[in-house]
């Protein structure tokens, strides 16, 4: 199958979004542990440096530290495997779910940008969705072009094959001359295709 590459989209580095969340919540744990040592401190003059569990909120904040390193890990993963393609005959590569996808341009029905700087790329069967997509535009473009000019191909009509009445006779009047059929099947085909 040749194919010509018209876009292929390159995502933003992610790594600074997945990790946004864990280092907020690691912030957090560290700003509510000063605060309780400042607190002990303040109340007993009995200030004690590290950070240790000081509050029961830092109970709380532990395990979501741990899951929100877990969270930007997981979406680390999903993101750095994303990748479309857009051909003048498809638009292949990983959605954001992680399935492979290979959408002929005739199934594809509509593309839309998302948020994230996604793109939504529409079929009959539903939305596939990519996201952080740095050159969105220049790709929804490449796919809005092909459906438009899909749209703006003239439709093939098939012609009928049937044999004119001259090809027919010229048939004929070869198999009369090679001694395939008779003076008198010639005259009776030649009657009846010119309708006589």
């Amino acid at each position: 199958m040749n194919e010509k590459i018209i876009a292929k989209a390159e995502f933003k580095d992610v790594k600074f979004a997945c990790m946004t969340l864990p280092v907020i919540m690691f912030l957090i744990y560290c700003i509510n542990s000063y605060r309780a040592s400042y607190q002990s401190w303040k109340d007993d003059y009995n200030f004690s440096y590290g950070f240790g569990f000081g509050n029961g909120a830092n109970l709380i904040l532990i395990p979501l530290i741990f899951l929100s390193i877990l969270f930007g890990y997981f979406l680390y993963c999903r993101w750095s495997k994303l990748e479309l393609i857009v051909t003048d005959k498809r638009v292949y590569g990983n959605d954001s779910l992680g399935k492979r996808v290979d959408l002929p341009i005739d199934s594809i029905a509509a593309v839309a940008t998302s948020i994230f700087s996604g793109l939504a790329v529409t079929t009959p069967s539903g939305a596939i969705k990519f996201v952080m997509i740095q050159n969105r535009n220049e790709v929804h473009d490449a796919i809005r072009q092909l459906l438009i000019a899909r749209q703006n191909a003239p439709a093939i009509v098939e012609q009928s094959t049937s044999p004119s009445t001259a090809d027919e006779l010229k048939k004929f009047k070869e198999l009369f001359d090679l001694g395939i059929i008779t003076q008198e099947e010639f005259d009776a085909k030649k009657k009846q295709l010119l309708g006589l």
